[in-house]
């Protein structure tokens, strides 16, 4: 069984729904991204375990108008970005950045990166970003995250963790978790904030876990099954 972790107050800052502008839409959708982060982190620290770990949520509108959808287009309407590839040294992927410090100026080092991953993309290998931390958020499609916290464990199934993803769910996890996606049926876009960016191009960006496996001989650690969610919102009752 899964542990669930509460993450109180997620919400894209003063958006209720409307016409914005690219910019808007990118400083709202780093503040979700950052207060994401602010409270997982924080969760972590509570239950004693440290700061490192990932976990699995839904980001989406909750009434008439509030589509986070809209803030996407708003995002690419004002600032277009080519998708290009290969990314992380896979050719199946693609990627494109919206670096904050371009659009809000200095001071701010964090970035949001549009990734697309074509269908049977299954080599990006198990790595870390030992210097950034990741909210991700499922634009399109449908694939599988894995994840383990410690590295030596990225190679044992009984240890690495996956879950299905698909439109509107979200991953958060801290720096020198191990990971990677792949999409074995259908493309999988992903909206991916890194905190702090650091240049896709630095050695430091990016680092392949010691002895991992090919994500292609991995297998997910849940039987295939039609299923809810852990985590459901109380609506009335005590």
């Amino acid at each position: 069984m899964r542990r669930v972790v509460q993450l109180e107050d997620i919400a894209v800052p003063d958006y209720h729904g409307g016409p914005l502008s690219g910019i808007d839409a990118f400083r709202g959708l780093t503040a979700l991204a950052s207060s994401v982060l602010a409270r997982f982190t924080s969760e972590l620290k509570k239950r004693g375990g440290g700061t490192q770990g990932a976990a699995h949520g839904v980001i989406r509108g909750t009434g008439p108008g509030v589509s986070f959808g809209a803030l996407i287009q708003a995002l690419e309407r004002d600032e277009p970005r080519a998708l290009r590839a290969p990314f992380e040294n896979t050719d199946s992927i693609s990627g494109a950045v919206w670096r904050a410090f371009d659009l809000l100026g200095p001071g701010h080092d964090d970035a949001l990166l549009k990734l697309r991953f074509e269908r049977g993309t299954d080599t990006l290998p198990l790595h870390t970003h030992l210097h950034s931390d990741r909210v991700i958020i499922v634009l399109d499609g449908r694939g599988f995250f894995y994840a383990a916290d410690d590295p030596k464990c990225a190679h044992s199934d009984d240890r690495l963790r996956s879950i299905a993803v698909r439109k509107h769910d979200a991953v958060v996890f801290t720096r020198g978790v191990v990971h990677t996606f792949t999409a074995p049926v259908e493309p999988l876009t992903l909206l991916s904030y890194h905190a702090p960016f650091i240049p896709l191009e630095d050695i430091a960006q990016y680092t392949v876990a010691d002895g991992a496996a090919q994500t292609k001989v991995l297998r997910t650690t849940d039987t295939p099954s039609i299923c809810g969610v852990p985590g459901w919102s109380l609506l009335t009752g005590s």
